[in-house]
């Protein structure tokens, strides 16, 4: 079944009372989302003990941006986890502001030109591994592993290190809706990489997790607890998704030779590229709200502490706003998607993100311009929550010496 097509039999005209990331496939929630869309502006699921959906974009950026009444308190992901809330991104003001100022000194203004350099370099290592046999998955031997070096060089763990932390952090997230299961994975996550900040107090180095070692916050010092969450947001925001958006960027343009022949001959297009791929196909789907008083979406009634889905992948696909929203179009105007969040929680490392992006991009229509997709539409999976991403997307093209 192709990422754009639905199974035999499935009745889109059902309503959206069953659906969650863990009972509908992307493809079908992205044709579901369209079908509700057209019948009632705020939709309703029975699924974790019941929640609403916001669809429009107009009132996913509305509800985005008011903290106030659509509270990222107690978590954005359901299930609930027996897990500490993700620093920031579950928090509203004013603990918000000094949980978020530990990620705003991890990823500056200046961080994205400063990291550039270790990027190109591990983009082309990579590129070089695979360029003789003449096909790969690009999943696995780029995508994959680039944006974990990314976090990693970012934070300052040694590049030995990376492999091991890397496989446990996709072990936890993959196991976001599993309690029990995402208790023990993250334990085994939290064994690794609190010993990084451990080692760091004893062996200070100019890095940023010798900054948290003895950061304080509300006025405590972190616990290895902290600490574990931290990091999670931190692998699982900057690799994860990036690592999503990799391999949606790869079939989007290189699935299109017109378009591909474009960005070589016009290198400033690709910025373009990469927001119409972040667009069409978001890394996260969406996150989860509570309304802390009554509140009315087009004359739907929410009531106070009910949770509410914003819904970032369907109202990025808002006709009302994007002409022909479920096509890649290299020539669409700047795009107002919601790939990265809106509001106060946006992400803090969307333009480390889409720097990492145009890179790859650029070294792949450098080394590789010839590249084809051999494995035709790829199939998105979600795991971890509304995490949506191609499992593997084969390439071929001519072999070549490095």
């Amino acid at each position: 079944m192709s990422e754009d097509k639905v199974a035999p039999g499935h009745d889109l005209a059902r309503d959206t009372k069953g659906w969650s990331c863990y009972t509908t496939p992307p493809a079908e929630s992205l044709e579901l989302f369209e079908s509700a869309r057209a019948r009632c502006p705020v939709a309703h699921s029975s699924e974790h003990d019941g929640f609403y959906m916001l669809l429009d974009h107009k009132d996913v950026r509305k509800a985005m941006a008011d903290y106030r009444t659509f509270s990222s308190e107690p978590q954005v992901l359901r299930p609930m986890l027996p897990r500490k809330q993700i620093p920031a991104l579950e928090m509203d003001p004013p603990r918000h502001s000094a949980w978020r100022a530990l990620f705003n000194a991890a990823v500056t203004t200046a961080t994205p030109a400063a990291m550039e350099p270790f990027v190109r370099q591990d983009v082309r290592r990579h590129i070089a591994s695979f360029i003789g046999k003449g096909s790969c998955d690009i999943v696995a031997e780029l995508a994959e592993p680039v944006p974990a070096e990314t976090i990693c060089h970012l934070v300052g763990i040694d590049d030995d290190k990376v492999p091991p932390i890397r496989e446990a952090a996709l072990a936890m997230f993959a196991a976001q809706g599993d309690p029990e299961e995402f208790g023990k994975r993250q334990a085994v996550f939290g064994a690794l990489t609190v010993t990084e900040v451990h080692e760091r107090r004893a062996r200070p180095r100019e890095d940023f997790l010798t900054s948290l070692a003895d950061v304080e916050v509300e006025g405590r010092s972190l616990d290895d607890n902290d600490y574990v969450v931290l990091l999670s947001a931190f692998l699982g925001a900057g690799h994860h998704s990036t690592t999503s958006a990799m391999a949606s960027l790869i079939y989007e343009v290189f699935s299109r030779p017109d378009v591909r022949d474009l960005l070589i001959r016009d290198p400033g297009k690709i910025p373009v590229a990469v927001e119409e791929a972040l667009r069409l196909r978001p890394p996260f789907f969406g996150f989860f709200r509570r309304t802390t008083k009554a509140v009315d979406v087009q004359g739907v009634e929410i009531p106070a502490g009910k949770d509410v889905y914003m819904g970032w992948a369907a109202a990025n696909r808002d006709p009302q706003i994007f002409e022909r929203p479920a096509e890649f179009s290299i020539d669409r105007p700047a795009s107002r998607h919601f790939s990265f969040g809106f509001g106060i929680h946006i992400c803090p490392g969307a333009p480390l993100a889409r720097m990492e992006l145009c890179v790859m991009l650029e070294e792949l229509l450098r080394m590789i311009p010839d590249m084809r997709i051999e494995s035709g539409a790829p199939v998105y999976q979600f795991g971890g929550g509304d995490y949506s991403f191609i499992p593997e997307l084969h390439v071929s093209f001519a072999p070549r010496e490095a």
